[in-house]
């Protein structure tokens, strides 16, 4: 059975709603909580929304949120977020913010453009994303070509700097699906944002396997014992 919950209505009398759940995760610093249920509740007429105010018990967080439900055809009501919401910075290897602080940037950027809901933004951040990773990692590669890769298009640059062919065949299909994010016709229907980010994940763990390899070759070269 759904837990009640008593609040006041938007004419100032007392109410009893049914709940499905208190929220369980602090949406600022992104635990797992029992949050402290600070007793004000509001309910919004118009939108038939609920928004209860919690508080994150952390000493290290202490923030303050609104939990929001909407109220189902059954009358209870069911919790479908929390705000304000703060995106976290993606998980990044050292070896590659190295190699590329820009990827790094702009990859975290379009990612927080996606979790805040503007889709239509985070495609072309993730496609200008893999530029700069490709380009960076290009340059390493072949550091006296600088100027010209800077200038080259990305798929040119693909095709004549990338060797490894794993990098090469992934890389060039999320320059596709890159390019359609960018595009007023889609040339790939069948595939998506996400697409695009598997892709560019792939990329990205592959040049960072190569980057590692060539570590441990410096580190423990041929022929010494």
């Amino acid at each position: 059975m759904s837990p009640l919950l008593n609040i006041t209505n938007e004419e100032g009398r007392p109410q009893t709603v049914r709940i499905d759940k208190d929220p369980d995760h602090c949406p600022i610093c992104h635990h797992g909580i029992e949050p402290k249920d600070i007793k004000r509740n509001c309910w919004i007429a118009p939108t038939s929304t609920l928004e209860r105010i919690f508080q994150c018990p952390r000493r290290t967080c202490s923030h303050l949120f609104i939990a929001r439900y909407e109220m189902s055809l059954n009358g209870s009501n069911y919790l479908v977020g929390c705000e304000p919401f703060k995106v976290q910075d993606i998980d990044c290897p050292e070896e590659l913010k190295n190699l590329s602080v820009n990827f790094y940037a702009i990859y975290n950027q379009a990612q927080k453009a996606e979790e805040s809901g503007w889709i239509l933004v985070a495609g072309p951040g993730y496609r200008k994303a893999l530029e700069f990773l490709i380009k960076d990692y290009a340059i390493r590669l072949h550091p006296t070509e600088g100027e010209k890769i800077k200038r080259l298009e990305l798929g040119p640059c693909i095709q004549q700097y990338m060797k490894n062919e794993m990098v090469k065949e992934t890389a060039q299909r999320a320059a596709w699906l890159g390019n359609d994010e960018t595009h007023y016709l889609r040339k790939w229907e069948g595939k998506d944002l996400q697409d695009l980010k598997d892709l560019l994940a792939l990329v990205s763990t592959t040049i960072h396997s190569e980057l590692m390899f060539e570590k441990m070759k410096l580190d423990m070269p041929q022929g010494k014992k």
